[in-house]
């Protein structure tokens, strides 16, 4: 696997992590959510592009 895509998943995870914190705004939370979600797709797309099998979540 390369280096960017570990790091996409780092940050994929610690975005996960961070918007469980309990004194985030509503406001945080919207634009925290939506760079998830592009972070999120944007590993998936790499995902597709090399081939790289998807692990099922617990």
């Amino acid at each position: 696997m390369s280096t960017y895509y570990r790091k996409m998943q780092t940050v994929k995870h610690a975005l996960q992590y961070y918007i469980t914190r309990p004194e985030a705004s509503e406001k945080d939370l919207v634009r925290e959510k939506n760079l998830l979600k592009s972070v999120e797709e944007e590993v998936e797309i790499y995902q597709e592009r090399n081939h790289i099998p998807k692990k099922e979540n617990k």
